[in-house]
């Protein structure tokens, strides 16, 4: 399923923009660039026969890699404070709770979509096979997010996140269980039908989200914010993932070398974008003369720095691949 791994790069090309907060399309960009991580994670789980071996997969591919992840960003700050033990404890304890950052020491950061999408696998391995365990969690999920907008706690904490996240796995995992057949089909038919309609049916979609964003602003979810109206949010969200899914199936047809590293590599571009991308932005600041020109200079250097990753990935793919979950290249047949 080619089309999954291009919707990963399409994705991580959206989260490096989005964190190059483009003026005038920040709003539209944190409409949906990580709904879309959700709603793939949620359509590729699978429950596990047992919890050992449901700890066994993910200790590999999610918990190691988060933990050698934010240690090696977080690195000088271990540096600085090493011999102040204070200041040097507040950001294991961050870490290993999944707040993005701790009493102004640096923790999980980028990496609190892997602490929440981590919580939100054990919840769905422990609560039984079936729709009926499915559609509670979605109700508990749902009582957890009024419980903080009520009193007002929306902190960058994974935890908080999950109940905002939520939605968007369980649209994933209920379209992959229910109608994976149909998911197929759809992605069928745009990729041996008119793909220049099709191309226009995802740039209309995109123009919906783009215009209706404006009214509902950014949604920053790493602090459990969804903008002005929730129903907006996941309105858009689900837009922008479906837009995103037919431009993935119209290239789905292109089995790419580069863009399955980037969709086996997208723990590592996820924790370190910014330090690519912290010297073109600065180009893109000099040479921006409106709104409209940042915006397209800053999708342009957000390009180049996903490309840039490619070496890297295939270089710890070699060397260290624990760093990347052990995901390796399906082998061609």
């Amino acid at each position: 399923m080619y089309w999954i791994d291009w919707m990963k790069a399409v994705g991580m090309l959206l989260v490096i923009w989005g964190h190059s907060f483009p003026v005038m399309f920040t709003p539209f960009i944190y409409s949906f660039n990580v709904p879309v991580f959700f709603v793939i994670s949620g359509y590729l789980f699978r429950k596990r026969g047992s919890f050992c071996d449901f700890l066994k997969k993910n200790l590999i591919t999610l918990i190691v890699p988060y933990l050698l992840l934010c240690l090696i960003k977080d690195a000088s700050h271990i540096v600085k404070y090493y011999n102040d033990f204070g200041e040097l404890i507040k950001m294991p304890i961050g870490i290993l709770a999944g707040f993005h950052t701790f009493l102004g020491a640096p923790a999980a950061k980028n990496l609190w979509f892997i602490y929440t999408l981590f919580v939100i696998k054990l919840i769905f391995q422990i609560s039984g096979q079936g729709r009926k365990p499915v559609y509670t969690v979605a109700i508990l999920g749902f009582i957890g997010l009024l419980f903080c907008d009520y009193y007002d706690f929306h902190y960058p904490w994974a935890i908080t996140n999950t109940f905002l996240a939520l939605p968007y796995f369980i649209l994933g995992y209920l379209f992959s269980f229910y109608h994976n057949g149909r998911i197929q089909l759809i992605e069928q038919r745009i990729k041996s039908g008119n793909r220049l309609l099709m191309l226009s049916v995802a740039v209309i979609l995109f123009s919906a989200v783009f215009f209706l964003s404006e009214f509902n602003g950014a949604a920053w979810m790493y602090q459990g914010l969804y903008g002005k109206n929730i129903l907006l949010f996941y309105l858009l969200g689900i837009i922008g993932t479906f837009s995103v899914f037919i431009i993935s199936a119209i290239l789905g047809n292109i089995s790419n070398k580069a863009v399955g590293l980037i969709s086996i590599g997208t723990i590592v571009i996820l924790q370190f974008h910014r330090d690519l991308y912290h010297p073109l932005g600065k180009l893109v600041k000099e040479y921006s003369t409106t709104l409209l020109c940042e915006g397209v200079l800053s999708f342009m250097a957000s390009i180049v720095t996903l490309l840039a990753f490619i070496p890297i990935i295939m270089l710890l793919q070699r060397v260290f691949p624990l760093i990347l979950g052990k995901r390796q290249l399906p082998c061609k047949s």
